[in-house]
């Protein structure tokens, strides 16, 4: 026997579909829809997706996520938004409201990316490692978006998201700027260390 879906949730499944249709990421770890901030009300708010998925029965959560600033953007700084993810275990209670993905997450490798951008960060006590609050889409940026976003090394240009084994991201501060990210990578920093015996020898004089 089937059952009648109610006129509300055929209408979050077809905006689903579409969301997805238009800004979806999937990868690794599963599948992410980013919001801007100053979004503007042509465009569904996280909320709004939020809302949705919970008519659908989807888990999810909304994380901040921040992307490169517009090139048309008087204001170069980085664009704060907010990302639905729905975890690569949870897509399964997606898939009957949209039955195309299937596939798609069939057809999605394995060593696809992940969500997390990760850094070292050499600190006076020893290396850290943070996670940057990135859109999922952070793989796919061209390099000029990449450069903009700071996700390339401050001193040679190359490009960080390849992180090749001698070229890892370390956040290295100017001393005179120590708040602001710095990303440059491993041969261009001796791996952190000498940052980091620089930070251990200021925390000696201090202390």
């Amino acid at each position: 026997m089937t059952v009648a879906v109610p006129p509300e949730v055929r209408a979050a499944q077809r905006r689903i579909v579409g969301t997805i249709n238009a800004s979806g990421r999937l990868n690794a770890d599963g599948l992410a829809m980013w919001r801007e901030a100053s979004y503007g009300e042509w465009k569904a708010t996280a909320a709004d997706i939020s809302g949705d998925l919970d008519l659908l029965q989807v888990p999810h959560t909304v994380v901040t996520a921040f992307r490169f600033p517009l090139a048309t953007s008087y204001s170069k700084a980085i664009r704060e938004g907010e990302e639905v993810r729905i975890l690569r275990e949870n897509l399964g209670r997606l898939v009957p409201w949209m039955p195309s993905l299937e596939q798609v997450i069939a057809d999605t490798p394995e060593d696809a990316p992940h969500w997390d951008f990760t850094v070292s960060q050499p600190r006076a006590d020893g290396m850290a490692i943070a996670m940057l609050r990135l859109s999922a889409e952070w793989p796919s940026w061209s390099k000029k978006q990449a450069r903009a976003a700071r996700l390339v090394c401050a001193e040679c240009d190359y490009d960080l998201r390849d992180k090749a084994e001698d070229r890892a991201p370390f956040d290295v501060r100017l001393p005179e700027q120590p708040k602001r990210r710095r990303l440059v990578c491993g041969k261009c920093c001796n791996d952190g260390l000498d940052e980091m015996e620089r930070l251990a020898a200021l925390a000696g004089k201090s202390s």
